[in-house]
């Protein structure tokens, strides 16, 4: 047992450690008493033994039998934090219990209160099931304690992590129930001691993915039992917190780096599209004017071949047609507009590549010519007899067969 009655006073087994004479003067007394049953103890330490207050006889006590399936772990816990809280409640003129009864069939390790504010310590195995905590969280409000846990871990995490991805619920428990968003962890086989303060700031919002600033929301870091320090939203240590500030600065840092990422890799993104569009584009047209090239080219040779005129593909070949057969082909009515200049020179354009849409809608507007247009059309056959004695003979014969005098 980790206490007992000692002149009317409770006496901790690590208090007798600190005096060797105070020692020899327990170990020699017989009126020390168990603060439950009231039955006579005695002190026990030695190599294979930590301190401890043990009945004389074998006795049915509650308290005897809570410490005794305490495991090892336990009791190395409440043994190593006996003298930190005994700190804690002197300096700040705190009144120290402990194993005390506050809810029923359960021993707290440790009690810290003045008249207007009340710890309830507890040393929580990482087994312990989320009914079973947030059960005695409530019992321990009700009657107006804070709750604080101290909680055994598998694997202690040094660097920090992702809350959400922890395995043991008390851890994920205490994070996210305590005032202040703090775990003190121990290490079941190691016995290292750490903190994690949970980041609960909202840093998602516009963010994709999962990078690993957002993940890993949550401090973690060794320290030293004797950092450990109470206020009023619970248990912290000065250097953790002061680290837990830079931790938030550098995630929210790390959140305006991702998101300039983030817009430099998309403005990367539309200058490539941009990029690719007008490459696209290019490809586009430099194969618009191969075919067209192309084209022409196939059209000079079946003219040069035919001295025909050469319409659309059928099948795969090209029409081809004489000026007489487009001379024969005469429009029963005018349904032409009027044919500006721009017009003209389109269509001779177009009788220059030897193709017979050209030289077809011509001769169509020559046989329902108006003088206007005979005097435009005259005045480019006059200059192409110059400069194309060619197109100028092929429109001549056109201007013919549709009558016009010239």
């Amino acid at each position: 047992m980790e206490k007992c009655l000692y002149d009317g006073k409770v006496l901790y087994a690590y208090q007798v450690l600190r005096d060797f004479e105070f020692e020899q003067k327990i170990r020699k007394c017989q009126t020390l008493t168990c603060c439950d049953c009231g039955a006579s103890v005695f002190f026990r330490h030695g190599k294979q033994r930590a301190e401890c207050f043990a009945h004389r006889h074998k006795e049915e006590c509650r308290y005897g039998d809570y410490c005794k399936k305490q495991s090892d772990i336990f009791k190395f816990i409440q043994r190593q934090l006996a003298p930190i809280m005994e700190k804690i409640a002197t300096k700040h003129g705190f009144q120290l219990e402990e194993d005390v009864v506050i809810i029923q069939d359960h021993y707290t390790a440790f009690v810290i209160k003045t008249s207007s504010k009340k710890y309830a310590v507890d040393i929580i195995d990482y087994a312990a099931t989320s009914s079973t905590l947030e059960k005695r969280k409530n019992l321990y409000e009700e009657q107006g304690y804070l709750y604080l846990q101290i909680t055994v871990d598998k694997d202690i995490e040094e660097k920090p992590f992702s809350e959400r991805e922890m395995a043991y619920f008390p851890v994920k428990f205490i994070l996210n129930k305590s005032l202040n968003n703090t775990a003190i962890v121990i290490d079941e086989v190691q016995r290292k001691w750490s903190i994690y303060i949970l980041d609960k700031t909202d840093l998602s919002e516009g963010v994709s993915g999962n990078p690993s600033w957002l993940e890993n929301d949550t401090l973690a870091m060794p320290i030293s039992i004797d950092e450990i320090d109470i206020n009023s939203s619970g248990f912290y240590s000065l250097d953790s917190y002061k680290a837990y500030l830079d931790f938030c600065t550098q995630r929210k840092n790390r959140r305006e780096s991702w998101f300039k990422a983030e817009h430099d890799h998309k403005d990367r993104q539309r200058k490539l599209a941009e990029e690719s569009c007008k490459l696209a584009e290019l490809v586009t047209q430099a194969t618009m004017q191969q075919r067209e090239t192309d084209e022409k080219a196939e059209i000079r040779r079946i003219h040069k071949l035919s001295g025909g005129y050469v319409g659309t593909k059928v099948r795969g070949e090209y029409e081809i047609f004489t000026l007489e057969q487009i001379a024969t082909n005469r429009p029963s009515r005018n349904w032409l507009n009027e044919y500006t200049q721009q017009d003209f020179e389109s269509y001779i354009s177009e009788m220059q590549q030897f193709k017979y849409f050209g030289a077809r809608m011509l001769f169509a507007k020559m046989c329902f010519i108006t003088p206007m247009e005979t005097s435009i059309l005259l005045n480019l056959w006059s200059t192409l007899k110059t400069s194309d004695p060619q197109t100028a003979d092929a429109i001549e014969f056109l201007m013919c067969k549709a009558g016009i005098h010239f």
